[in-house]
């Protein structure tokens, strides 16, 4: 290097750390991240706040009634929500309203994911809370602890976990951000896709439900979106506290209260910050998936190409930093795409055979490369696995930067987009909305 004015110098999550990249001035093009919204200077504070102001309800204490048996859904281990700050003051809410500790218990909302261990499950709750109450794993394919409850108005039926459904009053925990499939996490999708059967998933996530390529941002009109509502409004959802983050994980705004009205007053907040100007047609996008826990597999390192697949140009080239300690995920995510010939191949199953554990990760990853080609920054995924994935593998960001450049040209343009998951593109006009 001749001097510093020559390159772009930034670090970018990965894993539990940030790694250093460094772009040619001539090819860097600039750095997309969400809109920064400060953190709040308590997060106590802005907990409590929310659930003392909460929006379409009363206060959880004055809701509840010695008795009940309560049911708390959080998220699990592959969510970067802040469960051991929000359950505290809902503990203390429902003690005020005599709840003892004997009659709660914490769902963990896993949808179709593995179960989180005791150490994990330590580590999500709290180990205060995870010392006091009962804690449960949901899962999508024991029949015993799921009940149909009906159908949708698209005809989904919604077979959901049975001890949720029968609880007296249930509140749900969770995290808004833009979705690529639902537009914005949280609310409704604790329970829609988070407490669903195989079965409910199958249809919910199938081919029919998605939009042609990535609905960031998108509600009004979403099937995806439309179905998780009428599902949550079925099974009932008597309290919400969901909060939204900045790029920092830090709290930025609480919101307690209705399970729709509470979520749409978060998710217009959310808007503010993610949604964002972007460039048309880039030739490359380093896509940062934001680290731990956003990067524990592929599987969830994908959701960081939904954003750079809206803006990258058709033949452009992704690189995707993601540690993925967890592997690939899903199995039959890397099953599909090493069973095919090419991507094209993939979208032709889906349509065929819909949704199982993994298949629309593999349909969506597919999409990615249909139109723009991957290069995977991994210090634990093989060159072997990725190359059944049609994926190459790169040691480092240097390394991928240099293989994308033989590929684009060496004066091509690279387009840093850092917590992509965190990202919605404006550029976009969607004829599908």
């Amino acid at each position: 290097m001749n001097s510093d004015a020559e390159y772009h110098i930034e670090q970018i999550p990965y894993g539990k750390k940030e790694i250093e990249i460094v772009i040619s001035s001539r090819n860097y093009l600039g750095t997309l991240t969400a809109n920064y919204h400060t953190g709040v200077t308590d997060d106590e504070t802005e907990i409590l706040s929310a659930m003392d102001r909460p929006v379409g309800t009363a206060k959880l204490s004055e809701m509840v009634r010695k008795g009940m048996k309560i049911v708390i859904v959080v998220n699990d281990v592959t969510r970067p929500t802040p469960t051991p700050k929000l359950m505290p003051p809902i503990l203390r809410e429902l003690e005020k309203g005599g709840i003892p500790d004997r009659d709660i218990t914490v769902l963990i909302a896993t949808g179709s994911h593995r179960d989180n261990t005791s150490e994990e499950i330590g580590a999500l709750l709290g180990n205060d809370a995870y010392r006091r109450l009962k804690v449960k794993n949901h899962h999508c394919q024991n029949r015993e602890e799921l009940m149909n409850i009906g159908e949708t108005s698209l005809g989904v039926p919604v077979v959901i976990n049975k001890l949720y459904y029968e609880a007296d009053f249930k509140i749900l925990i969770g995290t808004i951000q833009p979705h690529h499939s639902a537009g914005y996490t949280g609310g409704r999708k604790s329970v829609l896709p988070g407490l669903a059967s195989l079965e409910t998933l199958k249809l919910h996530h199938g081919y029919k439900m998605r939009a042609p390529e990535p609905a960031m941002g998108w509600i009004d009109g979403n099937p995806f979106h439309v179905t998780a509502l009428e599902a949550v409004n079925m099974a009932g959802a008597d309290f919400i506290l969901n909060v939204v983050q900045n790029q920092k994980k830090e709290i930025t705004h609480a919101f307690a209260g209705d399970v729709e009205k509470a979520w749409l007053a978060g998710v217009n907040v959310c808007r503010a910050i993610s949604e964002i100007d972007t460039p048309d047609d880039v030739d490359i996008i380093i896509a940062s998936p934001g680290g731990h826990p956003k990067d524990i597999n592929l599987y969830q390192s994908q959701k960081a190409m939904a954003p750079a697949e809206l803006v990258i140009k058709r033949g452009g080239t992704i690189i995707l930093p993601a540690a993925c300690p967890d592997g690939v995920g899903a199995a039959s995510f890397y099953q599909w795409m090493k069973e095919a010939s090419k991507p094209e191949d993939v979208e032709v199953r889906f349509k065929k055979e819909g949704y199982n554990i993994g298949t629309s990760k593999a349909w969506m990853y597919s999409r990615c490369l249909m139109k723009a080609s991957l290069i995977v920054v991994s210090d634990t995924l093989s060159e072997e696995t990725l190359g059944d994935m049609f994926t190459r593998k790169a040691q480092s960001v240097d390394d991928a930067i240099q293989m994308a450049l033989e590929q684009q040209g060496v004066n091509a343009k690279i387009l840093v987009m850092k917590n992509g998951p965190n990202i919605v593109p404006k550029r976009k006009t969607r004829t599908y909305i």
